[in-house]
């Protein structure tokens, strides 16, 4: 074809080099389509980027098509394009001259082989576009453009070149085979421009008002409770004034932004929505957002994040802690401040200490009397003679639990095992003797422990705060307690509980106890002979104070009011 013949301007006769398919392939490569919409083509010609481009968006299976821009100068070339794509609804002829275009529209994509003569000029246009909202750009120069910054426009493109990283490669060649062959030597330019990060002059001038802090950006769910509470709550504030603030500009602005010039229109819509949550549930376009509808999607998120931090609700039991996190959308009422944070502390520590006796004996049942049907934890239980009943048992140094969804049932997983399932478990049991213990063992990290044995592929004898335990594919759990005081104290204390000992248990010396009295003491601390109880009871009785405490509000969750 004599590229001659299709065109009638000087610039396109001579800068015109329909870029050959092989070096289109090269070019376009890489590019993830599911992410590109728009695109820009600046020196269309007769389309052969373009084909290429919509082609290989087209391979994508659920790609909708891309919606192309095509800038050309050559008004012989502009209807070849109109002609060729006018069956598609998605290329339109936008403008002539691309150094004299101007729009706001943003584009994923600028893909462009420019006049070898003013390449420089073409590329740094696109740049400048893409600089707005951010973007990629696929360009083929004149190598000497970059290997030869002898003008200040070559010196101002190879520092934005280098400033944004850009890709470049040479290629000898690779028009050789063109429609209208050369033997230059091109340079084929990909960069990618992230998007503009601005900062929000309201969000700005509300947070300095307020003097937040940036750290408080980090993860909620991990931050100090005590230390960043007056922060987050700071945090709020500002995001509800930003809110608001934009919901009243909205409202003002609204006469300027309606789809139709006849302002008495009732039935007329917008030409820009905000809403209040997801947009495909919004009252309506064009609507003005609900005040409250956001305010309660604003406080959900605190609360949410609130009841999900560590420092907040880890002293909680699982049940406690599901508890309220289902109230967060009862807690949507109330706004998000310390006095409301510190009621629901003071109710969480109430709770704590009214339900923590039933808690305890649960686990003491869960341990030995739940599960005795498994035959191997039936050695979990050492019977003793009870105070009236033959029925009463204490828990030995180690335990056998059934463990459910610890170990993966699918055989692709690498996983040594399931550490949400594993520190689910094992969890609520520490926290039961963390409050017999009164919190006087070093604390442990429970879930960073379980982490590391899951890396390692260990399974047994992972050491926990108070005891050590082996994961068996079996489906049991085997936990080796260290302390034997403290097992002795949960014993005491589930044991009273259920009337298996002596009324006169913890109050009477072991010497003024009636003789039923003290068999049982025998059968419970000792091996049943007669007096073999008593060294073990006096123990006991010499530490009463820990042994027979009520471990109540020992470890309170957050103080009301500090």
């Amino acid at each position: 074809m004599n590229i001659n013949a299709i065109t009638t301007t000087p610039e396109a006769q001579k800068g015109f080099y329909p870029t050959p398919p092989g070096l289109a392939d090269k070019l376009l490569g890489g590019i993830d389509w599911d992410y590109i919409e728009t695109v820009l083509e600046p020196s269309a010609g007769k389309g052969n980027l373009v084909k290429s481009a919509t082609q290989k968006a087209r391979k994508r299976r659920y790609h909708k098509g891309l919606e192309v821009d095509c800038v050309e100068i050559d008004p012989y070339l502009r209807s070849i394009l109109e002609h060729e794509f006018k069956e598609s609804e998605q290329v339109y002829v936008v403008h002539d001259d691309f150094l004299t275009f101007q729009s706001r529209k943003h584009y994923d994509l600028i893909v462009m082989n420019p006049p070898f003569a003013d390449g420089d000029a073409h590329l740094l246009k696109a740049i400048e576009m893409q600089k707005r909202w951010g973007g990629q750009i696929r360009c083929l120069l004149n190598a000497e453009t970059l290997l030869n910054p002898c003008t200040n426009r070559r010196k101002v493109l190879e520092s934005q070149l280098a400033e944004l990283g850009a890709e470049v490669e040479y290629i000898e060649g690779g028009f050789a085979n063109g429609e209208r062959a050369t033997d230059v030597t091109v340079a084929l330019i990909k960069i990618s421009i992230p998007q503009v990060k601005e900062d929000s002059d309201i969000f700005q001038r509300l947070s300095e008002a307020a003097h937040l802090d940036e750290e408080t950006a980090q993860d909620v769910t991990d931050m100090a409770v005590m230390d960043f509470m007056e922060q987050i709550v700071s945090r709020f504030n500002v995001e509800v004034d930003a809110g608001l603030e934009l919901i009243r500009e909205y409202r003002n602005m609204l006469p300027y932004l309606l789809d139709s010039f006849d302002k008495e229109d009732k039935f007329g819509f917008t030409t820009l929505t905000l809403c209040a949550g997801d947009p495909s549930k919004a009252g309506g376009r064009g609507s003005v957002p609900s005040v409250n509808k956001f305010l309660g999607l604003v406080r959900k998120k605190y609360w949410t994040a609130l009841f999900s931090n560590k420092e907040f609700v880890g002293k909680l039991t699982s049940n406690l802690r599901d508890k309220y996190r289902g109230m967060v959308n009862e807690m949507v009422k109330y706004d998000f401040t310390l006095f409301n944070i510190q009621k629901i502390a003071a109710q969480m520590n109430a709770e704590m200490g009214k339900g923590i006796q039933d808690t305890i004996v649960e686990l003491f049942d869960k341990m030995t009397e739940k599960h005795t049907w498994y035959p191997e934890i039936e050695r979990n239980i050492h019977y003793y003679n009870g105070w009236k009943t033959n029925k009463a048992h204490k828990l030995g140094m180690k335990v056998i639990l059934p463990i459910y969804g610890v170990f993966f049932s699918y055989s692709w997983s690498k996983e040594t095992f399931n550490v949400y399932e594993a520190e689910k478990t094992i969890s609520d049991i520490e926290k039961v003797f963390d409050y017999l213990d009164g919190n006087m063992t070093a604390s442990v990290n429970l879930h960073g422990v379980l982490l590391s044995a899951c890396e390692q592929g260990q399974t047994r004898n992972i050491p926990c705060k108070f005891f050590d335990v082996t994961l068996y594919k079996k489906g049991t759990m085997h936990i080796k307690f260290r302390n034997p005081e403290l097992v002795d104290r949960f014993n005491i204390y589930c044991c009273k509980h259920k009337g298996w000992l002596p009324p006169s248990y913890g109050k009477a010396r072991y010497s003024n106890m009636q003789a039923g009295e003290k068999a049982v003491v025998d059968s419970f601390h000792g091996d049943g002979k007669e007096g073999s109880g008593e060294k073990g009871y006096s123990m006991v009785m010499a530490r009463a104070d820990y042994f027979l405490s009520e471990p109540v509000n020992e470890v309170p969750l957050l103080m009301a009011g500090a």
